[in-house]
């Protein structure tokens, strides 16, 4: 895998890799993104490929202007228009009727299509480089920890894909929210991330579900809440509140403990476990998001044998935090 810089050439190169078929990592405003010309067949199927990933799973596409909307969906309601005019660029993927201008490999058959608009100048000027909207998963085998940094892409598909964009680390540090609005009755978040539902219900003056409460959501359309993610190659147990205890009995088990959690907590028991990761200072969630994916990485490389993870649970920030780790803990609390 070649790693490019933040060039002109460089990223017209890698646009050139794509436009040829090939399959390219870069920077977003959320992680980072492995693209494929979302029109060609052959170079989507390397996608699934290089990560490993469940065959019915559908991919969402990257675009660069607002007005990409009406191309590649159809009957497009006007507070889907509104909501892409307000948070593109942005971390907010829209799901929309698929008017089948992709490969069939991106939506696996599927009626819908999610669109975004990255709000990262590199991630922006990429895509009008390639001349093609880019299917865009995230740069990572599938099931392991999302990657906020080039060197995350490289540690788990080096030799699978052509290159990858070094932008350094990515500003949001976890993945958009997803919003289906092909029902525009029943606007449903199936994915939360940083555009909080308060705020999209402030700019469609209608309720918007969270996948749990919807009335008639198709679960055949979301398979991503069956498959693994987010899981780091050691065992992780989230921390509630009682870190002491649960270094206690990890150690009982004689288990090498590493703990993830805010400053406060590392300070206080640092002495006691083999490495740590600071995710935020004074419990600040949403810098927690942002390192949360960097930090399981990294304790990853430690010589920790379990990993202690700190429960945040302040707001819709807060329930973000914890759809993430949760997944990456397989729902084992300690």
């Amino acid at each position: 895998m070649e790693t490019l810089k933040l060039t002109e050439n460089d990223i017209k190169k890698a646009a050139q890799l794509i436009q040829k078929g090939d399959i390219v990592a870069f920077p977003t405003d959320t992680v980072y993104g492995l693209g494929a010309d979302a029109t060609n067949e052959e170079a989507v199927l390397k996608i699934f490929e290089a990560k490993g990933r469940p065959a019915d799973r559908p991919i969402s596409v990257l675009v660069s202007q607002v007005d990409d909307l009406d191309k590649y969906a159809k009957e497009v309601p006007i507070e889907a228009k509104k909501l892409a005019t307000k948070f593109w660029p942005g971390p907010l993927t829209i799901l929309l009727k698929n008017a089948h201008a992709f490969a069939s490999s991106v939506t696996v058959g599927r009626e819908t299509v999610g669109l975004r608009m990255p709000d990262n100048p590199i991630a922006l000027q990429f895509i009008e480089a390639c001349k093609v909207p880019l299917a865009t998963p995230s740069a990572n085998s599938s099931g392991r920890p999302s990657p906020t940094l080039a060197e995350h892409v490289h540690s788990d598909l080096d030799g699978k894909i052509s290159a990858v964009i070094d932008g350094g680390e990515t500003s949001f540090g976890i993945e958009s929210t997803v919003l289906d609005f092909s029902n525009p009755i029943e606007p449903t978040i199936l994915r939360p991330g940083n555009i909080s539902k308060e705020a999209i219900e402030k700019v469609i003056d209608r309720k918007v579900y969270f996948l749990e409460e919807a009335p008639s959501i198709n679960f055949s359309d979301i398979t991503h809440t069956k498959a693994k993610h987010y899981e780091p190659t050691i065992p992780v147990y989230i921390v509630t509140s009682n870190f002491e205890a649960a270094i206690y009995e990890m150690t009982k088990r004689e288990e090498t403990v590493g703990l993830l959690a805010s400053e406060e907590v590392v300070q206080k028991y640092k002495e006691h476990v083999k490495a740590t990761f600071a995710l935020c200072k004074d419990k600040d969630v949403n810098t927690a998001n942002r390192n949360l994916f960097n930090g399981l990485r990294t304790m990853e490389k430690s010589k920790a044998s379990v990993l202690l993870v700190e429960a945040f649970d302040e707001g819709e920030m807060g329930m973000v935090y914890m759809n993430r780790l949760q997944s990456a803990a397989n729902n084992k609390f300690i």
